[in-house]
């Protein structure tokens, strides 16, 4: 097909399409879950990034940080809902996925959320009864 004089390019088959996609569920490895999101979380005690499906999480996965604004799949957790705490679940335009790779990719606002949420968790984890540098007690 020709439009003002230029060929159209040929259409990709199936088979050939790329598997980047926003924030595509892990279908294949979340059976029969289709309507799976990414999310801030804190699995038991730590801020996590992971997908999640709405469904209580008994078996999530994980992704680790890796650099600057990217994470990749890092495992399956297996745990108990009670040791689970969705912090902020994330704007599926704001977050890349590849799922044949297993990298996530985030935009920055996201990064810096998750650096608030970092600095507050790592506050409330070792700020209990300390005081600020170069403050004594009277």
């Amino acid at each position: 097909m020709i439009t003002n004089g230029q060929p159209l390019p040929p259409q990709q088959s199936p088979k050939s399409r790329s598997s980047v996609s926003f924030a595509t569920p892990l279908s294949k490895q979340l059976a029969g879950d289709s309507d799976a999101h990414f999310a801030f979380a804190r699995v038991q005690g730590d801020v996590c990034l992971v997908q999640h499906s709405g469904t209580p999480l008994l078996d999530i996965p994980i992704f680790r940080h890796e650099f600057v604004s990217i994470f990749r799949y890092s495992h399956r957790a297996r745990v108990h809902p009670a040791e689970v705490k969705l912090l902020e679940p994330l704007d599926d335009h704001a977050v890349r996925y590849e799922e044949d790779s297993g990298t996530v990719f985030l935009a920055k606002d996201l990064m810096s959320r998750l650096k608030r949420i970092m600095d507050a968790s790592a506050r409330s984890k070792g700020g209990r009864g300390r005081l600020a540098p170069g403050r004594r007690r009277g």
